[in-house]
């Protein structure tokens, strides 16, 4: 299921063509891409339609607990209960900083992978992020998955002839491939592939009833018809890079 290809160079002008695999499905790549693996997951509990994901089976978090070997969710929502939670298939999420993961890695272990998926938009401090994964040298070597929106996509460029955009309350800053790709060789880290993915919408979805419903369906269809044909304007990107 990987679409794994090697990046290429970039000049940063505006007529460049950058090559792109199709997009994926977020999360079944993200899964595929942890199976056996000992994981931490960043971001574990994920509050965004919350409720609806766990209805719909779209959780991230249950997910890799049911292809990876064992997965240790990070959180600090106040939803968590003080004690964490455990989930299916070896899975647990506690409280913990993600800035600071030594406390995690001596209790549990050094993982094989660390997931972020939709986590890096909604951090104040992106790039300090990233250095604190970097400077930690029992993550060297590790394997960083991460998602994250696409600031150039279809659908809200779609939304935006209405005077509308599609974007949560929590996100912070949003990236692009060329600004994504700046970000981590500014922090020291090997980026090996940007992947597209498509749209889904999950919230929408389950917030709406009758007609409404079918023709939020019908959108999440016709976009991912156009993502497929241009890549570069999917709904977000995977990355993953080496600590």
């Amino acid at each position: 299921m990987s679409q794994e290809h090697a990046l290429s160079t970039i000049r940063y002008t505006a007529l460049e063509k950058v090559p792109l695999p199709r997009p994926v499905d977020r999360l079944g790549f993200l899964a595929a891409r942890v199976e056996g693996k000992a994981v931490f997951d960043l971001g574990a509990l994920d509050e965004t339609a919350f409720d609806a994901k766990m209805e719909e089976g779209s959780w991230l978090h249950a997910k890799l607990c049911a292809s990876a070997r064992s997965v240790v969710g990070i959180d600090n929502s106040p939803r968590l209960p003080p004690e964490g939670l455990d989930t299916a298939n070896g899975g647990r999420i506690i409280h913990a900083d993600i800035f600071n993961l030594g406390p995690v890695i001596e209790r549990y272990g050094r993982p094989d992978v660390i997931v972020a998926g939709e986590l890096i938009e909604h951090l104040p401090d992106t790039s300090g992020f990233l250095a604190s994964l970097k400077r930690n040298p029992d993550l060297r070597g590790v394997e960083f998955l991460f998602s994250t929106p696409n600031a150039c996509c279809w659908h809200n460029a779609l939304m935006g002839l209405g005077a509308r955009e599609s974007m949560h309350r929590d996100h912070l800053q949003i990236y692009s491939y060329k600004t994504l790709r700046t970000l981590f060789s500014r922090a020291g880290i090997e980026l090996s592939d940007l992947v597209p993915y498509h749209v889904r919408f999950t919230e929408m979805i389950s917030g709406t009833t009758g007609l409404t419903k079918l023709g939020v369906r019908g959108f999440q269809s016709v976009v991912n018809t156009l993502e497929s044909i241009t890549p570069i304007l999917a709904a977000g990107w995977i990355g993953i890079a080496r600590l």
